[in-house]
């Protein structure tokens, strides 16, 4: 049996997806697709568009079998945590023979030989790092500075590296080639050339935008966070994922819906309390205290807070860090994922949830009622963590004037 497992966020879905799954699963000949699928916040440091069982909703009607949930903490990382939690989960499984995922490139030869550096980090390579650091650039940047000045030791040009590294897409697809040797996975990886315009990319005019574009046209037309009457998502989405968005009863959530609660943090903790928190350095927690009497709002905020070696990125992340409560110490309490969290499944899938089951290395749950009888109390503190972002998701819906979504325990599991 062929299982394809694919990593991803679908915030929201589109064509793009729709065609990587589609793709995918004639490449691989493959029986079921399981997507490991960030839950109500992403990686990019937000909350995402729509809550995770919609989300999911759409991915199971547009040919995935079964969603399993990406807990909050890797969901909510960096690129190498992320990109770790989500390989993890998916060889937890047991089932899953392939892991396919988008690129820029389609250079596997150069993505594993760079993927292999970066696993090793050889001492020349840590030295340039560091240095590169030490000139006040960003990590991104000083990686970059780092492998370039290693290149004698790579089988690639200059270019190529650059050119590589400049995609999010290779950068993700490097750290899931870096994850899976880590964990000795014997999943196949899948690269797929990504279709469309880039990842950043905010144009919405053609078939095959971003999820990005999607989200901007959204914050800048939607009515009181609800969908605008309009048929230019239409094309952006395929029908019945569109179908879905245009039926959303909730309103959409951005960064700025949790502004006041971030405004909140800044101006109640100390410095050692917000060097603590995942994505913070006790410089930061410095230069948080100093601004934030400038505070008017979180992407405001961000903007003025980034420098060259501090990224709108990882501050955006440390700030919903904050909110969440997501610590340094959480990440080094769970390494990685520590049961497998089903969102919903296809009828046609039933089998394959019965394997899943069956051939799981972790507890798998259905039922978060269910969930203090299946897991270790160390487990708990990790779905704990998810809970509690689902309430937070649900505190920013509120703050909007919608109290209707459902909390974790009263959702019913998806079966389409």
């Amino acid at each position: 049996m062929n299982v394809i497992g694919i990593i991803a966020e679908y915030n929201p879905f589109h064509q793009g997806h729709a065609y990587q799954i589609k793709k995918l699963k004639e490449i691989c000949q493959a029986d079921y697709v399981i997507i490991a699928m960030s839950g109500n916040f992403v990686q990019r440091g937000a909350p995402a568009l729509m809550d995770k069982y919609s989300r999911a909703k759409m991915a199971l009607t547009m040919g995935a079998d079964l969603v399993l949930e990406l807990p909050a903490l890797f969901a909510t990382a960096s690129a190498e945590a992320f990109a770790f939690g989500g390989i993890s989960l998916l060889n937890s499984t047991g089932i899953v023979t392939h892991l396919g995922f988008g690129t820029e490139t389609d250079n596997l030869p150069l993505l594993s030989e760079l993927a292999s550096f970066l696993l090793k980090q050889p001492h020349v390579y840590r030295k340039a790092l560091d240095s590169a650091l030490k000139k006040g650039r960003s990590f991104p940047a000083s990686r970059q500075e780092a492998l370039l000045a290693c290149s004698f030791n790579i089988n690639a040009s200059d270019r190529d590296i650059s050119e590589l590294l400049a995609s999010p897409n290779n950068i993700l697809a490097l750290e899931y080639l870096k994850a899976l040797a880590a964990v000795s996975s014997n999943m196949i990886p899948v690269p797929l050339l990504r279709k469309g315009r880039g990842y950043h990319d905010t144009a919405i005019e053609d078939n095959f935008c971003s999820a990005s574009a999607i989200r901007a046209y959204l914050k800048n037309n939607s009515i009181n966070g609800l969908l605008p009457p309009t048929a230019i998502l239409k094309k952006a989405m395929p029908t019945a994922a569109y179908h879905i968005i245009r039926d959303y009863s909730h309103p959409f959530l951005f960064e700025e819906d949790f502004s006041m609660l971030l405004h909140y943090k800044l101006l109640t903790e100390d410095r050692a309390s917000l060097a603590c928190y995942g994505a913070s350095s006790p410089f930061l927690a410095g230069r948080l205290l100093r601004e934030r009497d400038s505070f008017c709002g979180w992407n405001a905020f961000c903007q003025r807070m980034k420098t060259k070696n501090v990224t709108y990125t990882r501050l955006s992340r440390l700030f919903l860090h904050m909110v969440l409560n997501i610590t340094k110490e959480d990440y080094k309490n769970f390494p990685k994922p520590s049961y497998l969290r089903v969102l919903g499944f296809s009828s046609s899938a039933v089998p394959l949830l019965s394997s899943l089951k069956k051939n799981s290395l972790l507890p798998v749950v259905t039922r978060i009622s269910k969930a203090p009888r299946l897991l270790s109390c160390q487990a708990q503190k990790l779905l704990d963590i998810d809970l509690r972002a689902s309430d937070l998701y649900a505190l920013g819906l509120t703050a909007k004037g919608d109290n209707s979504l459902k909390n974790d325990y009263r959702q019913q599991l998806l079966r389409l």
